[in-house]
């Protein structure tokens, strides 16, 4: 029963990721561009708040952040499959993905310690930029709306437990 009910949450973690990374007004608003690897990065910049949360938690028992990931690649796997990708173009496309996916991680881990050690927003910034803008963002105020957001999320995040952060299954505060 407990497998179920954390297959039923990632389940719905994973739908409010979606949901909040398809919203039109990144699209429209902050004219990123509606692609395959802008819903990607979107995707990963959400469910990067709960690995972090994590991370930040030293939660490094719960299978739920496991789950996450599988059920995350899984989908990712299906699309590429419904878009007419064949078994070793998906394979292929797979791997690029995973290897994006840990790359992402790893600049924005690294920009959220150098915040918390030196309050030093720059590179989180220019993660943004480089991952979300694609280095084409002319308005840095769109950057820094995507700073404030992803720190915002990540202490209500830390605020509560893990208990309550799966009950609410993750909810992100509003952008903006």
């Amino acid at each position: 029963m407990v497998l179920k009910n954390k297959v039923s949450s990632v389940e719905k973690i994973y739908q409010n990721i979606i949901k909040i990374s398809r919203s039109k007004f990144f699209y429209l608003d902050y004219g990123l561009e509606d692609s395959f690897e802008t819903r990607f990065d979107l995707i990963i910049f959400h469910a990067f708040m709960i690995f972090y949360f994590y991370k930040s938690k030293n939660i490094n028992n719960s299978s739920l952040s496991q789950m996450l990931f599988d059920h995350m690649f899984s989908d990712f796997e299906n699309n590429l499959r419904e878009m007419g990708f064949g078994d070793i173009a998906v394979n292929k496309k797979m791997k690029l993905l995973i290897r994006a996916f840990y790359g992402r991680l790893s600049q924005y881990s690294k920009s959220l310690d150098l915040l918390e050690k030196e309050d030093d927003k720059s590179l989180l910034e220019q993660t943004i930029l480089n991952n979300i803008f694609k280095g084409n963002s002319s308005d840095n105020t769109n950057v820094s709306m995507f700073a404030k957001y992803i720190i915002k999320n990540i202490k209500k995040f830390q605020s509560i437990s893990e208990k309550e952060n799966i009950d609410c299954y993750f909810e992100f505060i509003k952008f903006g």
